[in-house]
């Protein structure tokens, strides 16, 4: 069965990454979430989308120039006014036991870009993760995926692809159990390519409009958007 993500929760009616939008994705009927982590200074793995805050909290600084207790402090929203009725981060330990006791929908985490220079951290979100009955792990950045590997053999991973992938030659990704595409790549060329390396795929960035959504190749997976519902609609054409 494809499986329909809430993107950042339902973010397409709450504000990305916050307990709102995950609980909205759920009422709206979203299969999974796709979420985001980054790591901030002492090293905690939390829930945002972007390294710098200032378009989510306000704040110009880098996540990784802040500790836990501090990030604590902050507020998310889309303005000031939203700011000061909002919520902080959440940990990825926090997010996880939200998760169980919300039905334990399917999630997509993505590793971004703080890793990189920690890429040991990665344990931290794998542990987190033990015993989850539905989950895999993505990222932009391929070694953050060897990693997860290296950590959890069986652990579901998706490198999100872009025109700069090696699409010659996906059998280089050998850590990438499947590959992550935004819509603007669906066309022979890339999903060719996918097939030929006997991958799954998931495309992100659909709305429900597409005309792809009912009846995709059969290697498609699931549907990454900020609004499942619409998504959830659009399946139902090809039934």
């Amino acid at each position: 069965m494809r499986k329909v993500y809430a993107h950042r929760g339902a973010s397409g009616y709450a504000f990305e990454n916050t307990l709102r939008a995950f609980e909205k994705a759920i009422g709206l009927g979203a299969d999974g979430i796709e979420t985001d982590v980054q790591l901030t200074k002492d090293g905690v793995p939390v829930i945002i989308h972007d390294a710098d805050l200032y378009r989510v909290t306000g704040t110009r600084r880098f996540i990784t120039e802040l500790t836990l207790e501090e990030v604590r402090k902050l507020r998310i929203g889309r303005n000031r006014w939203k700011r000061l009725l909002g919520k902080p981060a959440m940990t990825v330990t926090e997010f996880f036991e939200w998760a169980r006791l919300s039905g334990s929908p399917a999630l997509n985490i993505e590793l971004k870009e703080t890793f990189l220079d920690r890429p040991e951290a990665v344990a931290k979100v794998v542990n987190a993760a033990k015993g989850y009955p539905d989950i895999h792990f993505s990222s932009f950045h391929y070694p953050l995926l060897m990693r997860v590997k290296q950590e959890d053999p069986g652990a579901e991973t998706a490198l999100i692809a872009t025109k700069k992938t090696r699409w010659d030659n996906l059998g280089m990704y050998g850590s990438a159990d499947g590959f992550h595409i935004h819509k603007r790549l669906w066309s022979g060329k890339y999903l060719g390519a996918i097939e030929r390396d006997g991958k799954f795929a998931r495309v992100y960035g659909v709305d429900g409009t597409e005309p792809f959504i009912p009846k995709p190749e059969a290697f498609i997976r699931g549907w990454i958007t900020d609004y499942p519902d619409t998504v959830k609609k659009a399946m139902q054409k090809g039934s």
